[in-house]
């Protein structure tokens, strides 16, 4: 197990260290502001980055409380999110959820998992993310890219993002839970990581990744 803790801390540094320099830079990771925090991860359901941060500015300057949005038609929210995908849905969410802040939560966003959970659109990957971006909770954090680096760089297989026992593993690896960990796993995977065709020869974690270390075997 301390074998175990000294590569968890040593992977962590990598990709902490890496991410302050090639990590990517959008503007919902430029806030506390737990609004407008949530709204980047609603936005960011079943999109990519690139594509949101397209629009992100805009909209958080159009709907700058969860008073205004509630007050916004959906169809009006749903030009806003065109470009995105999904914009009726995604418009129906982002209303009833601003609505339920400000009716429920005098128009500040709850701190507990399980309010943020109630809400419509959110689930619990986006209700941990609030909880460690905005609030600075020392909670694990999992979706797909978290079990893609899993898989490579420990050599470990989960059934998928709602895998109690991953969720658990990154408790445990994840340390402090710092930002930049996850910031760093998701720009790895989007950009080094690769599942087609990885860039092995400048990832930052190649001397400590199994999958690495076997594939260079194998040659």
């Amino acid at each position: 197990m301390h074998g175990d803790n000294k590569k968890y801390a040593l992977v962590r540094e990598l990709v902490i260290n890496w991410y302050n320099q090639k990590g990517r830079n959008f503007p919902w990771r430029n806030t506390k502001n737990p609004y407008h925090i949530l709204i980047g991860e609603m936005l960011l359901r079943r999109t990519t980055a690139a594509a949101v941060s397209r629009i992100y500015v805009d909209f958080i300057n159009c709907y700058g409380t969860p008073e205004h949005l509630a007050r916004t038609r959906e169809s009006s929210i749903a030009r806003s999110l065109v470009s995105i995908g999904l914009q009726s849905t995604r418009a129906k969410q982002l209303r009833q959820a601003a609505s339920i802040i400000v009716n429920d939560y005098d128009g500040k966003i709850p701190t507990s998992l399980e309010a943020l959970q109630s809400l419509p659109g959110v689930g619990y990957y986006i209700a941990s993310a609030v909880k460690i971006f905005a609030f600075g909770d020392a909670i694990p954090l999992v979706d797909g890219n978290v079990i893609h680096f899993l898989s490579r760089v420990f050599e470990m297989e989960f059934s998928g993002p709602s895998d109690v026992r991953a969720w658990d593993f990154v408790a445990k690896f994840g340390g402090s839970h710092d930002s930049k960990l996850y910031w760093g796993i998701i720009d790895l995977v989007a950009t080094t990581c690769l599942r087609q065709n990885p860039k092995c020869s400048v990832c930052p974690l190649n001397n400590v990744c199994a999958w690495y270390t076997k594939s260079s075997l194998k040659e």
